[in-house]
């Protein structure tokens, strides 16, 4: 039972106060009823989430007042975004009629699966043939004093990759690419980009890329799609701004209400991609409260969870992992007798320092008083790399005192479900009352 980085009467100590916790029959709670959409099987029908969306914007019940509606909101969203992905196209006297106030929608309509048809050109360009949109949203605005048409295309992929069409010099369609005799490749957004802006050259005509929350939109530089004139947003922008804000109104209908929270809850649920070729479980956006739900979990349970990744001896789990920061561990700063500030790390060493001074006591005594104050066989503090080498892949800190290198484990917490600093502390303060005393001073 025990795994290599910690021992059995610890993670047994672990399992109990995992079933003690309430914060697991809030997940259990949370997570045993299933959502409609998963009755039906259809979590992460790519088709399924686009209807909904369409009927979502287009619903009359949250656009009752459409310069307060989904749709208003949505334009407003996508300029935060468009400012910061290069190439993202923003028509500039829409972008200005938002910061100045006077953006005025009189009517929409929203269109999901909108049909294409992109016949070859005398240009050149290459034909596409027929297509879909996932969605398209007109509307009827007052931009900067002036009646315009506003098309918001949007591009939904949830599993799948975005596909593509191939052509000859003659702009003929192929079954697939060829070497020989391939003059052109279109891609899904290409298409789009290119229908729209012919078909509706004097609007102004804004394109979106949706994909799941499966990175931080700050780090996109430009939409990961072919066409870069595309803006990215996530499922998650959408939840947070638009969806989790309507369905907390009072004026909506009971049956809509239900509708929208049963799919918020259906969005925070890992479920598997609809994409054949490479099926991923992913979670699309996460509502706040379950977020807490979780976090709260996390921090409960924490080590617990590390040991049980660990078990699992899966490397590429486990490389992930280390990457998540210990939120358990405090960020306090503390004060040895009244001056100093210090990390508890900091503390740590220069509580050993103070012990060392006493030329009878050696680093393995400390390590034996520590145990004491934590109540905790583990090696914390080491002066022998024998020793230091049970530690595996733990984190480690080191200093040097009179010339030895001494070593101690990172596995400290003031806080949360094992907060061992604390225990430290106030062993170290009970034994030591006039030589050395630890005070809380702030957080960093």
């Amino acid at each position: 039972m025990a795994t290599d980085n910690q021992p059995e009467q610890d993670i047994k100590d672990l399992i109990i106060k995992f079933c003690l916790d309430e914060s697991i029959n809030d997940l259990k709670r949370y997570y045993s009823t299933p959502t409609t959409w998963e009755i039906i099987n259809q979590s992460r029908k790519e088709t399924r989430h686009t209807k909904f969306l369409a009927w979502f914007f287009g619903n009359k019940d949250f656009n009752a007042d459409p310069n307060a509606g989904p749709i208003k909101k949505l334009i407003v969203l996508l300029l935060r975004w468009a400012n910061m992905q290069k190439g993202a196209a923003f028509d500039k006297k829409l972008e200005n009629s938002i910061y100045s106030q006077s953006l005025l929608i009189s009517s929409y309509d929203v269109i999901a699966e909108h049909p294409i048809l992109i016949k070859q050109t005398s240009e050149g360009k290459p034909a596409y043939g027929e297509g879909d949109i996932d969605i398209v949203v007109k509307c009827k605005a007052k931009v900067n004093n002036g009646e315009r048409n506003i098309n918001i295309v949007i591009e939904n992929k949830i599993g799948a990759s975005e596909t593509t069409k191939c052509f000859d010099k003659n702009g003929k369609k192929l079954k697939k690419p060829n070497k020989g005799n391939t003059e052109t490749i279109l891609y899904q957004t290409e298409a789009y980009y290119q229908y729209i802006t012919e078909k509706y050259k004097d609007d102004i005509n804004l394109f979106v890329f949706l994909k799941p929350t499966d990175c931080n939109l700050e780090d996109v530089e430009r939409a990961e799609c072919k066409c870069d004139k595309y803006i990215q947003i996530n499922y998650q922008e959408i939840l947070d701004n638009i969806i989790q804000p309507v369905s907390d109104q009072k004026d909506i209908s009971v049956e809509n209400k239900y509708r929208l929270k049963d799919y918020i809850k259906t969005l925070g649920k890992p479920a598997e991609t609809d994409d054949d070729t490479n099926k991923n479980i992913i979670i699309m956006a996460m509502e706040q409260k379950e977020r807490e739900l979780l976090t709260t979990f996390f921090k409960n349970n924490e080590d617990l969870i590390r040991a049980a990744i660990n078990a699992l001896g899966d490397e590429e789990l486990s490389k992930s992992m280390a990457k998540v920061e210990r939120k358990s561990r405090s960020r306090n700063t503390y004060s040895i007798n009244g001056k100093g500030c210090y990390s508890m790390y900091e503390v740590l060493e220069k509580f050993v320092e103070f012990r060392l001074a006493d030329t009878s006591v050696s680093v393995q005594d400390i390590d034996k008083e520590i145990a004491g104050f934590i109540n905790s066989k583990r090696v914390n503090v080491s002066d022998t790399q024998k020793q230091v080498s049970r530690e595996g892949e733990k984190p480690h800190g080191s200093f040097t005192f009179n010339g030895r290198e001494i070593r101690y484990t990172k596995q400290w917490s003031d806080s949360g479900s094992n907060p061992t600093f604390t225990r430290f502390r106030e062993g170290v303060c009970g034994k030591y009352t006039k030589d050395f005393q630890i005070d809380v001073i702030g957080i960093v």
